[in-house]
């Protein structure tokens, strides 16, 4: 079973995002610490206020830079909108050894399993069908600090049934 951890802070408001976590680190490794998942809540018509709109990734640019492209396109429109951002690290598997493509597949994992699982209104991909989980027969997500609406432990495809 692949085991990650992740590490949730928020709330914060899709302009304090943009703000304040811009940390990418040095070039060429992209080791800052503002990298990962993140969960955007807001009012939804059906489901009210504290609505889980959107789970996504930020590995290829910094929290603040997805959001600023979220706020152009759709995210300026929404109402009460709150941030929570998620860092994975599993020190002895996400290394600059192999330029972190370890860890960026874990991320992607990891959002893929949340897709499913939580349906966030506003996500489109990686709803209709279980996730592959990338030759793992488990993963388990572990959820620590802010999570908001998520489970503490989440575990694929165990929670699927």
């Amino acid at each position: 079973m692949l085991k990650l951890p992740i590490d949730w802070q928020g709330p914060y408001t899709p302009e304090q995002v943009v703000a304040e976590l811009n940390d990418g680190g040095l070039d060429p490794g992209y080791d800052g610490k503002d990298y990962g998942l993140y969960q955007i809540y807001g009012k939804h018509i059906l489901c009210g206020p504290d609505a889980l709109l959107y789970v996504g990734k930020a590995t290829e640019q910094t929290f603040s830079r997805r959001l600023r492209h979220h706020q152009s396109s759709w995210l300026a429109d929404e109402e009460s909108v709150r941030v929570y951002v998620g860092r994975v690290h599993v020190p002895k598997r996400h290394t600059a050894r192999d330029n972190w493509a370890t860890w960026t597949a874990d991320v992607l994992l990891a959002e893929r399993v949340l897709i499913y699982k939580y349906s966030p209104h506003y996500n489109s991909s990686s709803i209709a069908g279980p996730p592959d989980l990338d030759g793992h027969d488990k993963v388990e997500l572990l959820h620590r600090g802010q999570r908001n609406r998520l489970n503490c432990r989440d575990v694929a495809p165990d929670d699927w049934s």
